[in-house]
């Protein structure tokens, strides 16, 4: 759906015009009112009857747009392929039972265990190797390019990313024992 200047407009998905459920393989599905959505939405005949109706989308995937400053707010509504079909503006404003669906899918989706304390930190040609504790007990992982991939958002909070993408969290960098800082302060 195009507004007069030729610019999508975006469709909030709400307790009216949506239903979020889980599909037969467990994950996250997606029934909305809003205009057809077809197999080849690049068609722009201006023939094509654009009214909205109920339609079940299927399996969609969702994405934050602010995940550290606002988690519950602005979710992005994806297809397979990365087109937008909407937006959630707030999950606290749907049916428990649909927020509950899209918080669980979100905490799959952005898994992030917070270390509690770093036990050791090597590096051999390019790599540094991390042993830490954190609330999901002890872990393993490799970065590279460490300076690069440690990511400061907001006050003391640090987000680490390893070689496979994973995510990890200090929620307070300054608040780590002695030890631990001595360990991580090295590549602030």
């Amino acid at each position: 759906m195009k507004t007069v200047n030729g610019i999508t407009e975006t469709i909030y998905f709400t307790a009216e015009n949506a239903v979020f459920y889980l599909t037969a393989g467990g994950l996250i599905g997606l029934k909305a009112f809003m205009p057809p959505v077809g197999k080849d939405d690049l068609a722009e005949d201006g023939e094509s009857d654009n009214s909205p109706l109920w339609q079940d989308l299927g399996r969609v995937f969702l994405h934050r747009a602010f995940p550290y400053d606002m988690p519950d707010k602005f979710i992005s509504v994806l297809d397979k392929d990365g087109k937008e079909y909407g937006m959630i503006k707030d999950i606290s404003a749907l049916p428990e039972e649909m927020a509950q669906i899209i918080r669980a899918e979100l905490k799959r989706k952005y898994f992030c265990p917070v270390i509690t304390k770093i036990n050791t930190v090597s590096a051999k040609f390019g790599y540094t190797y991390w042993e830490a504790d954190s609330d999901m007990g002890k872990l393993s992982f490799s970065m590279h390019d460490t300076y690069r991939n440690i990511a400061k958002v907001g006050g003391n909070r640090l987000i680490l990313t390893d070689v496979d993408g994973n995510r990890y969290e200090i929620k307070d960098y300054l608040s780590l024992d002695r030890k631990s800082f001595r360990k991580l302060e090295l590549y602030l």
